[in-house]
């Protein structure tokens, strides 16, 4: 079944209490977040498939909320900056960025170093 615009909006209205980052979103936007969700999470998740082993759609949700939650300082952490400073203000990244969204590894049921 293919993921909606409209489904997502619904479950961020009905399930998710801080979804601001969504609701306040143009609809391109959220489109483009649910692509780029979906093309992620079947990218790490290989034994899942779109056509015979779909992810739960909610997964797809999640991360979409997770990917425009992201600030300038995250997409930098992607980008291998440890530090920024601005102003002498300093933000240190103290590990790697977190691709996929924690709330994803619940519903999908698998934690990082476990298999299911």
């Amino acid at each position: 079944m293919e993921i909606t615009v409209a489904d997502a909006d619904k479950y961020f209205n009905e399930n998710v209490l801080h979804n601001e980052e969504w609701t306040e979103a143009d609809q391109d936007t959220k489109l483009r977040a649910l692509n780029n969700a979906k093309a992620q999470l079947y990218r790490y998740f290989r034994n899942y498939n779109e056509e015979t082993k779909p992810l739960p759609d909610e997964a797809v949700f999640e991360q979409a909320l997770w990917l425009l939650r992201k600030d300038d300082a995250n997409r930098k952490g992607e980008q291998g900056v440890m530090q920024v400073t601005v102003s002498g203000i300093s933000v240190l990244m103290n590990r790697g960025p977190a691709y996929i969204a924690p709330e994803v590894f619940h519903i999908v049921g698998r934690r990082v170093g476990q298999s299911v």
